[in-house]
């Protein structure tokens, strides 16, 4: 299936003058999760990971993944013939280095609509001709419909701001530059709107282009109601038909326009560059705001921080209860799940990754019904898991034993617990950022000669998406740059430390932390990390003999800390149940 396709899409390519076809796993508006209908590398690969790049030539097919998907990759791809190229290898070439060694004499095929600029641009640059061309969309079979479901509003309990609010601190920074937005959750967020087009990420399919007097929305208008519609045009925005997004941009003339060259496609860059306009490229103003939680949201995630640690006490309480062996990895799934749906969550924060023993090995595993382990009474249970609130998103890794476990694991889980609590416990002068201090999760494991081929934390959305960036918490580069930027009180982010090793085992250990303000003095202004997570960790995994008796003490602290947050939202056998997996050690 997967070679007749590729063979068919080699016939379209051969009909435009293409050599080389570049895909990547975005949409329109460069996100990193997308609708069903952007799913074009799973089409014509078979990979499903959400990040990954494909290039496709007349004779050969290569896929780019992050070490987050190398075992899934080969797991996937390899029977079809393609070659893996796997991200943070030795000799291994990222996408553009790739291009520029191998074709740079050659025509690249591309959809502008699905390019970032940056991307697009440093292929020209290099002197490589590219062909901005949908060759595919016409020889995917069956393809998913883009959602027509409604857009909704939060309230301000819950943005802490206006939207008028917003725009108008969008504004002052502005001035008489024109902004264009591509990213949706800077849309969402700017507009105080959510919607339902991508699974467990709460945004509406939209552009926005910012003037310094008018708001330009373009969206499919059916989909809001008259109260919305009422509300925007109060506060000045202007909701145009979402295919005429391009055909406007052929209007601004003269203009000093601000663009994302991460976050905006190239086709819009190919628009607005006819038009004789000054074009600056710097990070979104909307990505930095959205970056640092008000007050409002700050107290809000909190309180879903406390709404998730109920959910998921619940949910270990009943895997405590029953006979493993009757489980599969899927069973496990659907019951962490339908115990957030049931108590406070609106839906998932993505899709829950629950991997037993070497599964575990495989960093965004994902079980359904037909491709499960079967549990047993023994081992270990990882599951990374999150919800969507009002009150904001969560992520949360827990590494958990089943029953007896090996010496080695547990040397492994203290030491990852150990990293996490390296970072999180970090007090530090304002002015770092997260690749400057990453190597405090990894300095333990490195004096192993261990490593995990990815970052160690992301920011995450408020009732947004999952990754989030800025910040970004890790020593290596990426497009956007997120973790250059300057870790500022108000962000959220991820702490995930771990080790994984193919074939036999995985461990991940991850808490959300608030960054805030600390003491300020002669040497400047100092600032920590507020853990959020409020769910313990398994007593039963830690080995003494790699237990420092400073770890042993911010454990003990950080589960005293959970018990008495969550006592309140519990009953007696809840409580119970809590204070032995808080007990102190």
């Amino acid at each position: 299936m997967i070679k007749r396709r590729l063979t068919v899409l080699r016939s379209a390519m051969q009909k435009e003058g293409i050599d080389l076809y570049y895909f990547n796993t975005s949409d329109y508006h460069m996100s990193e999760y997308v609708p069903e209908y952007f799913r074009t590398i799973e089409y014509f690969s078979g990979f499903s990971g959400s990040l990954a790049t494909l290039l496709v030539s007349m004779e050969d097919a290569w896929l780019f993944v992050d070490g987050r998907y190398h075992t899934q990759a080969d797991q996937q791809c390899l029977k079809y013939d393609i070659k893996i190229v796997k991200l943070g290898t030795q000799d291994a070439l990222e996408p553009l280095e790739f291009i520029k060694k191998y074709y740079s004499d050659k025509t690249i095929g591309l959809d502008g609509k699905r390019t970032s600029i940056r991307f697009a641009k440093e292929l020209i640059k290099n002197g490589i001709f590219i062909k901005s061309a949908d060759v595919y969309s016409d020889l995917i079979e069956n393809r998913a419909p883009l959602s027509k479901d409604p857009v909704y509003e939060l309230s301000v309990e819950y943005t802490g701001l206006t939207r008028k609010r917003k725009i108008e601190m969008i504004r002052y920074v502005l001035k008489d530059r024109v902004h264009i937005i591509n990213n949706l959750e800077s849309i969402a967020y700017l507009l105080n709107l959510r919607g339902n087009d991508i699974l467990h990420t709460p945004v509406f399919m939209a552009y926005l282009v910012f003037f310094s007097n008018d708001i330009y929305l373009f969206a499919d208008l059916e989909r809001f109601s008259e109260e919305i519609l009422d509300h925007l045009y109060e506060d000045g925005v202007i909701i145009r038909p979402y295919a005429s997004y391009y055909s406007f941009l052929e209007t601004i003339r003269g203009k000093k326009i601000l663009v994302d060259e991460t976050k905006v496609n190239y086709e819009t860059y190919v628009c607005i560059s006819r038009g004789h306009n000054t074009i600056q490229h710097m990070r979104s103003i909307v990505e930095d705001m959205k970056a640092i939680k008000n007050p409002i949201e700050q107290r809000n995630f909190r309180l879903a921080h406390i709404y998730d640690g109920v959910a998921v006490l619940r949910f270990l309480m009943w895997l405590d209860s029953v006979d493993k062996s009757t489980l599969t990895e899927f069973d496990v799934r659907e019951k962490i799940d339908g115990f957030r749906k049931a108590y406070k969550a609106n839906d998932l924060g993505f899709s829950s990754i629950v991997a037993y023993n070497e599964n575990a090995a495989l960093m965004h595993y994902m079980p359904d019904r037909d491709n499960s382990a079967r549990l047993n009474n023994k081992g270990i249970l990882l599951f990374d898991t999150g919800g969507q609130y009002n009150e904001g998103t969560t992520d949360v890794t827990r590494t958990i034993a089943l029953g007896e476990t090996s010496d080695e694991i547990k040397k492994y889980f203290t030491l990852v617990l150990k990293s996490m609590f390296n970072l999180s416990e970090l007090k530090f002068l304002q002015g770092l950022s997260g690749n400057q201090i990453d190597v405090l999760a990894r300095k333990d494991l490195w004096e192993l000669g261990v490593d995990y081929r990815c970052g160690t934390g992301h920011g995450v959305g408020y009732n947004l998406a999952v990754h989030e960036t800025p910040p970004n918490i890790r020593y290596g580069k990426t497009e956007s740059g997120g973790e250059l930027a300057e870790i500022k009180p108000g962000m959220v982010f991820s702490d995930e430390p771990g080790v994984y090793f193919e074939g036999r085992f995985g461990i991940r250990c991850e808490n959300m932390l608030l960054c805030v303000s600390d003491e300020k003095n002669e040497y400047g202004q100092f600032l920590r990390f507020e853990t959020l997570t409020m769910i313990p960790f398994d007593l039963k995994l830690i080995d003494p003999r790699y237990l420092d008796e400073r770890t042993r003490r911010i454990l003990n602290a950080y589960h005293d800390r959970v018990y008495e947050t969550l006592l309140p939202y519990l009953n007696s056998e809840e409580a119970n149940y809590l204070r032995k997996l808080t007990r102190e050690i």
